[in-house]
């Protein structure tokens, strides 16, 4: 049965409580900082936030989202990556689908944040966060991530790639060139995150939480494509990559010889068959698909875009990046 809770959008204050139910509801301490980063200082929006409080203030449930741009066939919309959906453990059992806790704040998320503001919601969900969004949230699975992932390259000679006119450079700061070279290569691409300099600096160069690499390679000092990766254990994570299809060497070259430079046995990433051409580079540098070792799918939620999921399906690219999981 339903009960008694006050349903609002975020108001300066709430984080304290906010940062204590994430807490409690996946184990794990979030930092102010990182909230901030995270909801605060998105450059597209910011604190887009639905939260449920007991008679007594208690926050119980949360809902966010964080707007994102996307490059669709040339036009540019807005689209809010749904995160950090959580509900306090003593209340999980009360109500059902729309009557939960969970159900109302989403559903005032989508009053506040989504109708008729945003092209689509969108996430990446295991197993039971999808059934609950398929049956309650008018969501829809677009599809498995594709995960993908091959043994460690051997490295590439340095006075070859040199030869082939290839240079590597480590990134500490993104400029207009970032820009450019997003808005040559996005038609290839067709549908996709509006990964340009302004991206990158927040979401790879500023994040509080990781340290990532960012990796350019260029031939003939024209840039190429890039990487973002990190280390985990024995793994050489891909979390986002950008390339011209112009140079269909240059990813093979950036992973042989980067990869070589760590103690790591495999190297693994979220790549969609999306699109063609760059899944002929993926198969090409050894990647072979595996199931998603968490079940994960990508979710859409339509708004102002009617036909997002179908387009997705048809040409969205991703990556791990795309996600709040990487």
């Amino acid at each position: 049965m339903p009960v008694d809770v006050v349903i609002r959008s975020y108001e300066a204050g709430d984080e304290q409580q906010i940062l204590d139910l994430f807490a409690r509801s996946f184990h794990s301490p979030r930092s102010l900082e990182s909230w901030r980063w995270k909801f605060e200082n998105d450059p597209w929006g910011r604190t887009r936030i639905s939260l449920a409080f007991d008679d007594a203030g208690k926050l119980l449930g949360h809902y966010a989202g964080y707007p994102m741009p996307f490059v669709i066939d040339g036009k540019r919309v807005l689209a809010n990556q749904i995160g950090d959906t959580m509900t306090d453990p003593s209340i999980r059992h009360i109500g059902r689908g729309p009557t939960s806790i969970l159900g109302r704040t989403a559903l005032h998320f989508y009053e506040h944040f989504a109708e008729r503001n945003v092209a689509f919601n969108y996430g990446f969900n295991v197993a039971n966060i999808q059934k609950f969004s398929l049956r309650f949230l008018r969501s829809d699975r677009v599809e498995p991530v594709t995960y993908r992932v091959r043994q460690a390259p051997p490295p590439v000679g340095r006075l070859r790639r040199w030869a082939l006119g290839y240079q590597l450079e480590l990134v500490t700061e993104v400029t207009s060139e970032y820009d450019a070279f997003f808005a040559r290569v996005a038609p290839f691409y067709r549908f996709l995150v509006e990964r340009n300099a302004q991206y990158l600096r927040w979401r790879y160069l500023q994040n509080p939480d990781h340290r990532y690499v960012l990796i350019a390679i260029r031939k003939w000092r024209k840039l190429a494509g890039w990487i973002v990766f990190r280390i985990r254990e024995n793994r050489f994570t891909i979390g986002d990559a950008l390339f011209d299809p112009n140079f269909p060497d240059a990813f093979t070259i950036l992973l042989r010889h980067v990869v070589s430079s760590y103690p790591v046995e495999l190297v693994e990433g979220w790549f969609p068959p999306r699109p063609s051409w760059f899944d002929v580079m993926l198969r090409d540098a050894g990647f072979v698909t595996h199931p998603e070792p968490q079940d994960l799918s990508v979710m859409c939620v339509p708004f102002v875009m009617q036909d997002a999921v179908a387009r997705m399906r048809e040409s969205l690219y991703y990556t791990w990046g795309d996600s709040d999981l990487f």
